[in-house]
C-alpha cells in the first residue's frame, strides 16, 4: 500500500515542528553561532526559544571557536540555528535573565531624586 505525498509531507512538518521547543547552546559544537556565542559568554547565559538558560563558560570564545571548528573538521554535523532562537524577548533586560535586574531599596532607581542646583 502506497502512502500519499500529502501524508508524507505532513509527517516530515510535524517532526521538524517538535524540534521547535528544543534547547540550543549556541557555544555548542552542533548548534555554534558566532554572534549568539560571544553573547552567551559575556552575559553567563543565553536565551534560547526565548527562555533563559543561565551558564557560565569557562574559557573564552577562542575555546568555543577551536572547538566548533575540530568538530566540524572531523565531520560532525552541525545544526543551523535560525538567529530568531537566539534573540531576547521584547521586553527582557538588555543583559542576563530578566528576573535578575537590580534594583535599589524598595525598587528605586539608583540615581537621585533631588533636582535642585548644587
Amino acid at each position: 500500500m502506497k502512502r500519499s505525498r500529502k501524508v508524507e509531507i505532513a509527517l516530515v512538518a510535524g517532526l521538524a515542528m517538535a524540534g521547535c521547543g528544543r534547547r540550543y547552546d549556541p557555544c555548542a559544537p552542533e548548534t555554534f553561532n558566532p554572534q549568539a556565542c560571544q553573547d552567551a559568554i559575556a552575559n553567563n547565559g543565553y536565551y534560547s526559544n526565548g527562555r533563559w538558560y543561565p551558564h557560565t563558560y569557562g574559557g573564552g570564545y577562542p575555546y568555543f571557536y577551536n572547538n566548533y571548528n575540530s568538530y566540524t573538521q572531523r565531520g560532525g554535523s552541525v545544526t543551523n540555528v535560525p538567529a530568531s532562537q537566539w534573540a531576547r524577548p521584547s521586553g527582557a533586560a538588555a543583559t542576563g535573565d530578566p528576573a535578575s535586574v537590580s534594583r535599589g531599596v524598595f525598587g528605586s532607581s539608583a540615581h537621585s531624586a533631588s533636582g535642585g542646583g548644587e
